[in-house]
C-alpha cells in the first residue's frame, strides 16, 4: 500500500507570525518551540492537492483546533543563520522526532496525545530584512517491516451506516478533547429492531487495552480502528496511517485488522466517502511482555519535497505580496529591535515611538533631526518653519531637492514633512507655515498683531499636543518663547546652536511635580501652578545676563546666512536626537539628573549617561559636558517669567515684543543690571581715590 503524503500548506500571516516572535521574543534562541498543525477532511479538494498540513497565524500561540479540524503536534527550529540551516543534520532532526512517537507507543502515553502519531518538524531561516524564508517539513513515519498488505477490495459503508455514523462522531468529537479526534475506535452494536438505524459506539485508541472489543461478537465484520484520513485518493490513505499501523503491529499485537479512513463530513452524510481496507501483518509477532521494551527504533523517514519534487527546502518571498509601507514598517522597526538581542535588551523602544515631536525649525538642523528620529522610529513628527526653499538649500539640507526652490521655493515645514512621507510611508508628518513670536520684534500694525496672535495660540497648540520640543531655529529670540511654553507646560525640550565650528547641544530643565487645582475649580480654566524656585537644569538663556532682542537688524550677508562647516550641522543634530532618546530611556525621564562627572558609570541606564549640555569644537575635534543649574533671573524659565506668563498670556508676549527692557524688568536683569553699574561706578571711584594726584613731569 502507498500511503498520500501531508503537503505542507503554510499561512502567509504565519510568516508575519514568526517574524514577529524572532525579533520580539527568541531573539538569538533558536531551540524549537511547539507549533500547532491542523488537517481537515476535504470532500471538494482534488486528490492531488489533498492531505494538506496546515499552518496558520496563530499556529505558533494557538492551542486549539476548530471543530472540523484534526490537530497535529509540532516543533518549529528557527535558525539564526542561513548556513545553520543549510548544515543542520536533517536526517538526525527526523530521527529525534521520530523517537518522540516511538517511545510515546513504547510507554504507553500515546494514548493521552494520539495526535502525536500526526506530529511535524519545521527547519526554517528567516531573512527579515528581505522578508525572504526558506523551510522545510518533515513528517516522520515509523516504517512497518513488513510492510501491512490488504487483504480484498476497499470497502465502503450504506448510505444509511454512514449517515448514524456521522451523527455518532460529531456527537463524540464535542465531548473528547482535541488531541483524540484525529484516531478513535468504532464498533457497530446490533439494533434493538430491524427499522432502527444502525448503532455505532466510538471511544479512545486507548480503550482498546480497557477491553473496548470484548462484546464485539463478529471482529472481522464490527470492529474498526479509524483515522481521520484528509486524502482524497481512492486508493492511497492519508499520512497519519502509517505511524497508527505501527501502534497497532506493537502494542496490539493483531495480524489483522480493519482499518476505517474516515473521510466523511456531516453536511454530506448521505454521501458515503469513508474507506473500509482490511489490512494483514505478515511479520511473526512477538507476543513476549518484554518484546515493546526491546523492539530496536524502527526505520525514521518523512522529509517534505518541495514544488520540483526535489528533497530540498522551499522558499516563501513576502515581499513580493506584503504591503510595501508595511513591509517598511516592519524594516523599520527590526532594525531597531536587533539592538534588544545583545546590546541593550532593556531599550524601551516603544517609548520612543510613541512620544510625539514638534520641531521648531525645518533648515538644516530641522532636516536632520527629523531624518535621525524617522531612524529611531518616531511615528509623529511636526514641523514648523515660515521660510521657503532656497537655492543654497538642497546642499546642506537632505530633505530638499533643486525642484523644491523652483517658482519662488516651496515651504520648507510643509515640504520637508511631504519628504519625510516620500522617505518612511507610516510616519505621521505634518508641516505648518507660520512665524514664532520674537522677543523684541515689535508688531508693526493691527494686521501684523492678529496675524502673531494667530501664530501665537497655534504654537501654545502645538506645544501642548506634543511631548519634546526641539528648538532648531536660526536665531537666538526666536528660541525665547518656545522655551518659556516648554518650561511652563512641563515638556521635553532640547536646543541645539551652531557657531563656524563649535556647537552646543542642550536638554532644558524641567520644573518640579506640577501641582494641581483644587477640586472645586473649574477643569477648563485649570494651568500648572508656577512652583518655587528650584535648583533644576538651566536653559538656553540661563547664562545670559541681558534679555533676547532683535539680532537681525543691520546684519550684514554673511551674518544673515549661518556660516558653518558644513559637516557640523549633522554632528550636532546627531547629538541631539541620541540626547532625546537618552532622556526617554531614563526612569526620571526629563528630570534625569546630568552625570556628576564624565567617568560617571552608567549604571542600569540601556543608553548610558544623560548630559544636560554637550559643547563641541570642531577646531580640536572635541566634546565637553557642562552642567549648568538654572538662573533665578533667567529671562526666560526663571519663576518670575513663568508667573508672568501664567497671569498675562498673549498680552505678557506682546509686550516682551514691544517694550524694550520688559523682560529685564520682570525677570530682574535689570535690577542685576545696575547692581553691576553700580559696582562699576563705586570701583572707578575707588581707583581716582587711591591716586597720588601729581600727574606727570614733563
Amino acid at each position: 500500500m502507498q500511503f498520500a503524503p501531508f503537503a505542507s500548506d503554510v499561512d502567509v500571516a504565519f510568516f508575519s507570525s514568526l517574524a514577529y516572535h524572532k525579533i520580539n521574543y527568541d531573539k538569538l534562541d533558536s531551540s524549537a518551540r511547539r507549533v500547532l498543525g491542523v488537517y481537515e477532511i476535504q470532500p471538494n479538494d482534488t486528490p492531488g492537492n489533498s492531505c494538506r498540513m496546515q499552518i496558520g497565524g496563530t499556529a505558533l500561540t494557538a492551542d486549539e483546533p476548530a471543530v472540523g479540524q484534526f490537530r497535529a503536534e509540532g516543533i518549529i527550529r528557527n535558525f539564526n543563520t542561513v548556513e545553520e540551516f543549510k548544515k543542520t543534520d536533517r536526517a538526525e532532526i527526523i530521527q529525534k522526532s521520530g523517537r518522540t512517537i516511538w517511545e510515546a507507543i513504547q510507554d504507553g502515553s500515546i494514548y493521552s496525545i494520539p495526535s502525536l502519531l500526526a506530529s511535524f518538524t519545521i527547519l526554517s531561516f528567516a531573512n527579515l530584512k528581505k522578508y525572504h524564508f526558506q523551510y522545510w517539513c518533515g513528517f516522520p513515519a515509523l516504517h512497518c517491516t513488513p510492510p501491512w498488505t490488504v487483504v480484498g477490495e476497499r470497502r465502503q459503508f450504506s448510505v444509511e451506516e454512514t449517515s448514524s455514523l456521522c451523527d455518532a462522531v460529531a456527537t463524540w468529537r464535542y465531548s473528547i478533547d482535541s488531541r483524540q479526534r484525529g484516531f478513535f475506535l468504532i464498533k457497530k452494536v446490533k439494533a434493538a429492531t430491524e427499522d432502527e438505524d444502525t448503532v455505532w459506539k466510538l471511544a479512545p485508541l486507548g480503550e482498546y487495552e480497557r477491553g473496548f472489543f470484548n462484546d464485539v461478537q463478529d471482529k472481522k465484520k464490527d470492529a474498526f480502528v479509524a483515522f481521520a484520513d484528509p486524502s482524497n485518493f481512492d486508493e492511497h490513505p492519508g499520512w497519519p496511517l502509517r505511524n497508527l499501523l505501527y501502534l497497532i503491529r506493537k502494542r496490539w499485537k493483531l495480524q489483522e485488522v480493519n482499518i476505517v479512513g474516515y473521510r466523511d463530513i456531516h453536511a454530506l452524510r448521505h454521501q458515503p466517502r469513508s474507506v473500509i481496507w482490511t489490512m494483514k501483518d505478515e511479520s511473526t509477532p512477538d507476543i513476549s511482555e518484554l518484546s515493546l521494551k526491546k523492539a530496536p527504533l524502527p526505520k525514521i523517514t518523512g522529509w517534505e519535497r518541495n514544488r520540483e519534487k526535489k528533497l530540498a527546502p522551499r522558499m516563501a518571498d513576502l515581499s513580493q505580496i506584503m504591503d510595501p509601507t508595511r513591509l517598511a514598517d516592519s524594516a523599520v522597526d527590526l532594525n531597531n529591535r536587533l539592538m534588544k538581542w545583545r546590546i541593550a535588551p532593556n531599550l524601551d523602544l516603544e517609548k520612543i515611538k510613541e512620544t510625539k515631536c514638534l520641531l521648531l525649525g525645518a533648515g538644516t538642523l530641522g532636516a536632520y533631526v527629523s531624518r535621525i528620529l524617522l531612524g529611531w522610529g518616531v511615528h509623529k513628527i511636526t514641523l514648523v518653519d515660515n521660510a521657503t526653499v532656497s537655492y543654497s538649500n538642497p546642499v546642506r539640507q537632505p530633505l530638499f531637492t533643486f525642484e523644491d526652490c523652483l517658482n519662488g521655493g516651496k515651504p520648507k515645514a510643509i515640504r520637508a514633512a511631504e519628504a519625510l512621507k516620500e522617505i518612511y510611508p507610516n510616519v505621521d508628518a505634518q508641516g505648518f507655515r507660520m512665524m514664532v513670536p520674537m522677543a523684541g520684534h515689535p508688531i508693526r500694525d493691527a494686521a501684523h498683531g492678529e496675524q502673531m496672535k494667530a501664530d501665537y495660540d497655534k504654537l501654545v497648540s502645538l506645544i501642548q499636543e506634543h511631548d519634546a520640543i526641539f528648538l532648531l531655529m536660526d536665531t537666538r529670540e526666536s528660541r525665547w518663547l518656545p522655551t518659556l511654553l516648554g518650561k511652563f507646560y512641563g515638556k521635553i525640550v532640547l536646543n541645539a546652536a551652531l557657531g563656524f565650528d563649535t556647537f552646543v547641544v542642550m536638554r532644558h530643565g524641567v520644573r518640579p511635580e506640577l501641582e494641581t487645582e483644587d477640586e472645586g475649580e473649574s477643569t477648563d480654566e485649570k494651568k500648572p501652578q508656577v512652583p518655587e524656585p528650584t535648583s533644576e537644569l538651566g536653559c538656553y538663556f540661563c547664562n545670559d545676563v541681558v534679555a533676547p532682542a532683535d539680532s537681525i537688524k543691520d546684519q550684514t550677508l554673511d551674518q544673515m546666512c549661518t556660516v558653518t562647516r558644513p559637516g557640523i550641522a549633522a554632528i550636532a543634530s546627531a547629538l541631539l536626537v541620541e540626547l532625546f532618546v537618552s532622556i526617554l530611556q531614563h526612569p526620571q525621564l526629563a528630570s534625569a539628573p546630568a552625570p556628576a562627572s564624565v567617568d560617571e558609570d552608567r549604571g542600569s541606564h540601556p543608553l548610558g549617561t544623560v548630559p544636560h549640555q554637550i559643547r563641541g569644537f570642531l577646531f580640536n575635534f572635541q566634546n565637553k559636558l557642562i552642567h549648568a543649574p538654572g538662573y533665578i533671573h533667567c529671562s526666560a524659565c526663571s519663576t518670575k517669567m513663568l508667573s508672568a506668563f501664567d497671569d498675562g498670556g498673549w498680552e505678557f508676549v506682546k509686550r516682551a515684543m514691544n517694550e524694550p527692557g520688559f523682560i529685564e524688568e520682570v525677570s530682574g536683569l535689570a535690577e542685576v543690571q545696575r547692581a553691576a553699574a553700580a559696582m562699576d561706578d563705586e570701583l572707578e571711584w575707588s581707583e581716582e581715590d587711591n591716586g597720588d594726584g601729581e600727574g606727570e613731569m614733563l
